[in-house]
């Protein structure tokens, strides 16, 4: 026996040596990377981006989307199926992950899946952002930045979702001390980790011209704003995708621009929205484009230069206000097309609820009924576009091409796609739930026999085929990528 012991001492030591390397080595990283520049940030990024130059990664299977709607897994009798199968993903995390890459663990690109990345200059109008008093990265020019360009959701017969991402790399600073801690009133949108003011943050946004898209395949026809508008005609996919998203978030169509205003010693100032609008020449040589669907957004972008400036820059300063022009964006390289960028390049959404903790005024204008219906770069800002405003189809980009009607065929397109799964004995549960459902007329939220024993039959850890749909490295979630 005590030679036993011993062994099993010495392992222990071994395996509590190994992890303290390892969390060594970890918070050596972390250490590492908040003393860099935003210059030695963007290099480190932008030579993963030419290490694949040329490479896309591959798009989702069709049924790839079912992992954002994660508000089937609360759909009556269904939703215990689809919990089961464990293919959804928590959503919380495109806003609270904090580094620039890779993904947050388990998250996949199903929006934006590829696109091309270029290196970017944002150039501002000082006198306006003088008199504007915005702070931050709006108080001078940003020659450490990117922009990942590509279309939401599949294309459709007769246009696309065009769509824009940017990040804006800056300077570690060891506090930012006019940034209180704020304590988020989200609970179920709190985020995963905590925030912390010393972590060389890179601010990022994200851009549509609308979540159904447009007529045409020209990526630069329309202006895109952080602002999008709702649809009052949502089908149930797009009913099932906002109510997901509203569980990380209870403003769906935004994010927050207030980490850009981020400033040392005062509070920070910051517009309500951004807009990116094509500037004419481009958009002028881009209709050549219009008529023609691509395999790969780059087919387009490589007939930019860097140099080149291809939008100017919009901002409103609250809610319902006209928009102002602020600045431009240039190429500061040609567009890549790229893996990294696709699968492991982040950028984060942030919460607009941040935004609302400086500016409550805006609260009773974005908590009223109507906003959102009229909001949008194809509703409120389209004074400033280009083009004439027309949307193509009725289906969200969100959706990305997988569009079912009730979670009855959610199941079913499961059972095609994951066919070695025990279906029988999912039947038999749903069987069973469905019958103690019946039976519990007048029990009011009390949970019947047969629901229970479903349940338990859901939650037990003794299923055999755990290993196939259990966890974020499942087989299923590489089925699913």
């Amino acid at each position: 026996m005590a030679p036993f012991v011993a062994l099993l001492s010495s392992l222990l030591v071994t395996v509590l040596a190994m992890r303290s390397t390892q969390q060594k080595e970890s918070l050596g990283e972390v250490a590492s990377a908040r003393t860099k520049s935003a210059k030695e940030q963007l290099a480190e990024i932008w030579s993963e981006v030419e290490a694949d130059e040329g490479e896309a990664a591959p798009m989702p299977s069709a049924l790839g989307p079912l992992r954002l709607m994660s508000a089937a897994e609360d759909l009556p009798l269904i939703g215990r199926v689809i919990r089961w199968a464990n293919v959804t993903e928590d959503l919380r995390s495109t806003f609270s992950w904090r580094k620039d890459q890779p993904l947050p663990p388990g998250h996949q690109k199903l929006i934006h899946p590829v696109g091309s990345v270029a290196k970017i200059h944002l150039e501002w109008d000082h006198a306006m952002m003088s008199s504007l008093g915005f702070t931050g990265v709006f108080a001078k020019d940003q020659e450490q930045a990117l922009i990942r360009i590509g279309p939401a959701g599949a294309l459709k017969k007769t246009g696309m979702a065009p769509g824009v991402s940017v990040k804006v790399f800056r300077d570690f600073k060891e506090r930012l001390s006019g940034w209180p801690a704020i304590q988020h009133r989200r609970t179920s949108h709190e985020p995963h980790e905590p925030r912390r003011s010393n972590e060389p943050q890179g601010v990022n946004t994200l851009m549509l011209y609308s979540l159904r898209g447009q007529d045409g395949f020209s990526h630069f026809e329309h202006t895109l704003c952080n602002k999008l508008s709702d649809f009052r005609d949502k089908s149930f996919a797009e009913n099932l995708l906002l109510k997901s998203f509203k569980k990380a978030s209870a403003y769906p169509f935004t994010t927050g621009l207030s980490q850009w205003a981020e400033q040392d010693h005062t509070s920070p100032k910051f517009p309500f929205v951004i807009c990116f609008r094509p500037m004419d020449h481009v958009r002028a040589y881009f209709e050549r484009f219009k008529d023609e669907p691509f395999e790969h957004i780059q087919e387009q972008l490589q007939h930019l230069s860097a140099g080149k400036k291809i939008y100017e820059i919009y901002v409103g300063t609250g809610p319902r206000t006209q928009l102002k022009p602020v600045g431009h964006v240039s190429l500061v390289s040609e567009f890549h097309k790229t893996k990294f960028g696709d699968q492991k390049l982040f950028f984060r959404h942030d919460w607009f609820e941040e935004d609302l903790e400086w500016m409550p005024a805006w609260k009773d204008w974005v908590d009223a009924e109507e906003f959102w219906y009229e909001e949008g770069a194809n509703n409120f800002y389209s004074s400033i576009d280009p083009s004439e405003q027309k949307e193509v189809g009725n289906q969200n980009a969100w959706v990305g091409g997988y569009n079912p009607s009730s979670g009855s065929e959610i199941v079913e397109n499961l059972k095609t796609y994951l066919p070695f799964l025990p279906w029988s004995w999912v039947s038999w549960m749903q069987r069973t739930e469905a019958a103690g459902s019946s039976a519990s007329t007048g029990a009011g939220l009390h949970e019947t026999s047969g629901q229970a024993s479903a349940q338990r039959h859901v939650e037990a850890s003794g299923c055999p085929f755990a290993y196939l749909h259990q966890g974020d490295s499942s087989f299923i979630h590489a089925l699913l990528k």
